[in-house]
């Protein structure tokens, strides 16, 4: 993949269409490897037994797991009085409340008022007054460790982070995050705490490190481990020694609510593919695991391709092609010159780099945020006095990389090879050093910064783990075709590894493509803001990893004069004949389509990029709708995460044009880098396209004054909706990669909604208080406007009846207003009354149907479960298990009502399941309803609930 992500995953660039190029596919290195997915013991259906065998240890019962989840609910209702808009969002591991936020569809509003009290101070009164919805309690809450307290660089955010741990040794994913707006209201609360856990019975055995790691590697599918031990502390060792010494760090893995496994996280280096796995091993069992990899003062003078015009200083490539051809004809990027760039690196606005970009003194291109050289060596890792190396410092090197206007250029690589590398490896060694450095800038003043877990040697005391600066290896001699970024968590350094692209002769140099190099630092970002390498774990989740990668190279190295209608490409330069006689790489790159805005069509009137929403499920893929056919890499399963990596970007391509539109291209063009980057802060940790995009928009709505907010907001929404991830948009199933994703695209907006009760005023009939049939009523219909953007011009009619304007309605606003309507006299008493409300606006049209029961209701049958006593039921209710089904039972615990409820524990099979059947009900009147409460916690794409009526037998 182009990108990376090492949180000890790693992850390819390229996924070849193998079946439609077979044998025309230059040979490329991939870091997945399909017989070791990313796993968790807590999503494992096949492990019920093994998490069973757990509570069992540590005498946690179902009842007990219940009842904490039903204070999650208790929780979640004692927030939302206070705050209406509040929306909690469950995690699928732990099925626990993560993210806690007002509902981004229904405006601007935040969890706290404005505050002048430290922010640190007001996350833990409000998860103290909480405690119940996060699943801690007040003296849990009072021991949390402030790990991150800090505000973006412009200000527009802030954010806190709390870590967990228990007696000492941290909680797996155990923080919980918040955002702050200028005023300290609280944005969001994205909440992973192991929750219900008494730190004073937990297990302190924790086994061998030794006999971890000898696991870990079998697990990971990694030579035998034959090293001794070269650092012991209390809470971790390291064995063997340097930058790819595989470290065993002691963790409490929370299986269950109130169940916490002591284990071991284990730090694997490979020589493409890295990983992080997690044992018990005590019982030799796994827990987790992750591939990190994901494909894809004194000046100094630096000789590289530049572009003074772009966001950052950076050409695209030797022969840059921005914006591209828009036929895929063959046609290639002229060449442009190399250019002497002489910088300190501290240069406003980067006083930051107290260091600079090369420490006073040194002179090789290695510094505090990376180090760049080659990696020819085999033994993985920059190679002794491989960095490009100036007494003088001024890193200017004459070469000719390769032309593909004429298929000419250097050698990259001598016989045989020397160190200090050839001037051809020291040129493109300096680019990629070059190219590296500038993006840590701009993300840091994005708010990629030390609290935020960055890549830095030296952290400068301002928070977060040192000594993690970025290893960039050139020239990787460990694959071709490819590049990858492996992200472990803060404070272990990730790599970077840029291969040879071997399909002209000579071959062309990784190093010298821009958007590759980004695309991969690029993962590194997503991946530390997303559970500090440990959360974007689903193929969702990585799908969006690549998208973001995309997105980052395209916007940073954009220019002002760019069109918004124009061909842009990833891999552009890197992809000339990677498949055999593939010459149409400025125009499709690495991907199936270019980058273009949907409304950017070719002469038949297509649009270059027409992928949509739909085209992440193989049920609904369609890319025969392109203005050109489909290029020639990338995988036929639809959601593959390059895929869906193209979807996503180009969902935020669309964002980014809308806001440059309106506030041109050096505000607008920053500005969504802003908002996407604070998004990957408020997301969760394996988001999907929906909880990703609700991210975005809550960073929106929290860092700009209301109207400016509006602007952002709509803008954010249109160019989703173009992308079908309207406000309607939702997925079923997240996916493997296989072809198995299932969603439902929707171009909608946020509308008028009407959610409040209706109210009817009979006083022209029999006053009852009920809708009769004949009768003559006011019904008072409340709108609500929650979109955050005006609303003109307000009407509602009902269908039959009368109508009302309701004028301008503001971005956060209620307004009711009576419409006459006259019930039919030909409907019967305890019929069905449907009332078709039409509403119209400057938002668009949106219909509501409301259906009422005519006539005074009367209550046949009731039935609360409180006249036996548990686990009996009723006479006439029968529970019937089948499969491996536990069958319900009536319970005393967490009641709707007291004392009792029916309840019905998760099955112990896959397949399992209960029935409940109640006695027959007569049913008197067409308008009869059943009415029934429940409460239930299933996992996605596993559980389910049916509710069955037979009628007449």
């Amino acid at each position: 993949m182009l990108l990376t992500s090492f949180l000890a995953a790693t992850r390819q660039y390229v996924e070849p269409r193998v079946a439609a190029l077979a044998g025309g596919l230059n040979p490329r290195t991939s870091s997945l490897d399909e017989s070791l997915p990313n796993y968790d013991i807590r999503l494992d259906k096949s492990a019920f037994d093994v998490r069973a065998a757990y509570l069992v240890a540590a005498r946690m019962s179902l009842r007990k797991v219940a009842s904490i989840r039903e204070e999650f609910s208790r929780g979640e209702a004692k927030l939302r009085q206070s705050v209406p808009s509040v929306r909690i969002e469950y995690n699928d591991d732990a099925r626990a409340p993560e993210v806690i936020s007002t509902d981004v569809h229904r405006g601007r509003a935040f969890l706290t008022r404005p505050s002048t009290e430290a922010r640190p101070d007001i996350l833990r009164a409000f998860l103290t007054e909480n405690s119940g919805l996060i699943g801690v309690d007040e003296d849990e809450v009072g021991v949390l460790t402030t790990v991150a307290d800090y505000s973006n660089p412009d200000g527009n955010l802030s954010f806190v982070e709390f870590s967990q741990e228990i007696n000492g040794i941290p909680v797996f994913r155990g923080e919980v995050k918040a955002a702050f707006t200028r005023d300290r209201e609280l944005v969001r609360v994205v909440n992973n705490l192991a929750s219900g856990i008494n730190r004073n019975t937990v297990s302190a055995e924790f086994g061998s490190s030794t006999r971890a790691v000898e696991l870990a590697a079998t697990f990971a599918n990694a030579p035998p481990h034959r090293m001794e031990p070269s650092e012991v502390t209390e809470k971790h060792v390291v064995f063997g020694s340097g930058d790819n010494a595989t470290i065993a760090e002691k963790m409490y893995f929370p299986i269950e609510q109130g169940v916490a496994v002591a284990a071991w996280r284990v730090a694997i280096w490979g020589p493409v593919s890295s990983f992080y796995v997690i044992v018990d091993a005590n019982a030799g069992t796994l827990l987790w695991h992750k591939n990190v990899t994901e494909d894809q003062t004194q000046p100094a003078t630096y000789g590289v391709y530049a572009n003074p015009n772009a966001m950052i200083n950076v050409a695209d490539s030797p022969f840059p092609f921005t914006p591209g051809p828009t036929t895929p004809t063959g046609a290639q990027g002229a060449g442009i010159a190399r250019s002497s760039i002489t910088r300190i690196g501290n240069e406003p606005p980067y006083q930051f780099n107290s260091l600079g970009w090369i420490a006073d003194g040194q002179s090789v291109t290695d510094g505090n945020a990376i180090q760049a050289g080659l990696d020819r060596d085999g033994t993985d890792g920059i190679d002794p006095n491989s960095e490009a190396s100036s007494a003088t410092r001024n890193f200017s090197y004459s070469y000719s990389p390769f032309n593909p206007n004429t298929n000419t250029g250097d050698e990259p690589v001598p016989a045989p090879q020397t160190y200090p590398g050839s001037a051809y490896q020291q040129g493109t060694v300096t680019q990629l050093f070059y190219i590296s450095n500038w993006f840590h800038d701009e993300l840091y003043r994005l708010g990629f910064t030390e609290q935020a877990k960055n890549f830095q040697n030296d952290n400068f005391g301002r928070g977060g783990s040192s000594g993690d600066r970025v290893r960039a290896e050139g020239q990787d001699s460990n694959g071709f075709n490819n590049a990858n970024f492996s992200t472990f968590a803060d404070g272990i350094r990730p790599r970077m590894q840029m291969y040879l692209w071997a399909g002209p002769t000579p071959d062309i140099d990784g190093n010298l493509d821009a958007d590759v190099v980004i695309h991969e630092y690029a993962h590194g970002l997503s991946n530390r803001l997303h559970g500090n390498a440990s959360g974007l774990t689903m193929n969702m989740s990585r799908g969006l990893g690549e998208g973001w990668s995309d997105f980052y190279g395209h916007a940073m190295l954009s220019e002002a004069t760019d069109p918004i209608n124009g061909i842009y490409t990833t891999g552009g330069y890197d992809t000339y004949l990677g498949v055999f006689g593939y010459t149409n790489n400025y125009y499709y790159g690495i991907r199936r389509f270019p980058k273009a805005v949907m409304s950017f069509t070719g002469g038949n009137g297509r649009s270059h990029n027409p992928l949509t929403f739909a085209d992440a499920d193989q049920s609904q893929l369609d890319v025969s709708d392109g203005a050109f056919a489909r290029g020639p890499y990338g995988s036929d399963n639809a959601d593959a995460v390059h895929n869906l990596g193209e979807i996503w970007s180009s969902a935020l391509w669309e964002v980014r044009a809308r806001m440059i539109n309106r506030l041109g291209w050096a505000v607008g063009n920053r500005k969504v880098l802003q908002l996407v980057t604070d998004g990957m802060k408020l997301a969760p940790l394996a988001p999907t396209f929906i909880t990703e995009r609700d991210a975005i928009i809550a960073a929106a709505q929290a860092s700009s004054p209301p109207t400016v907010a509006a602007a952002d907001v709509a803008d954010i929404w249109a160019g989703f909706a173009v992308r079908g991830i309207g406000a309607s948009a939702s997925v079923q199933v997240n996916g493997t990669g296989l072809g198995d994703a299932r969603v439902t695209q929707a171009f909608d907006l946020p509308n008028i909604t009407q959610i409040k009760p209706i109210i009817f005023s009979d006083t022209a009939g029999n006053g009852n208080g009920f809708p009769d049939p004949g009768e003559t009523l006011q019904v008072n219909i409340p709108l609500t406007n929650s979109t955050g953007l005006t609303a003109n011009g307000v009407s509602l009619s009902i269908v039959g009846g009368g109508s009302a304007d309701y004028g301008t309605m503001n971005g956060v606003e209620t307004a009711s207003r009576a419409v006459t309507f006259s019930v039919p006299a030909n409907l019967p008493c305890g019929g069905v009354l449907n009332l078709t409300l039409n509403v119209t606006s400057s938002l668009g049209q949106v219909t509501f149907v409301r259906s009422f029961s005519l006539g005074s209701p009367l209550t046949t049958t009731s039935e609360n479960f409180d006249s036996v006593s548990a686990p009996q039921f009723p006479n006439g209710w029968t529970a019937t298990a089948y499969n491996g089904g536990v069958g319900f039972v009536t319970t005393a615990v967490g009641p709707d009502s007291a004392p009792n409820s029916a309840f019905a524990a998760d099955p112990s099979t896959v397949g399992g399941g209960t029935d409940l059947i109640s006695p027959t009900i007569a049913v008197t009147a067409p308008g009869a309803t059943i009415e029934f409460r429940h409460r239930f916690d299933t996992e996605a794409a596993w559980d389910g609930g049916l509710l069955e009526i037979s009628i007449g037998g």
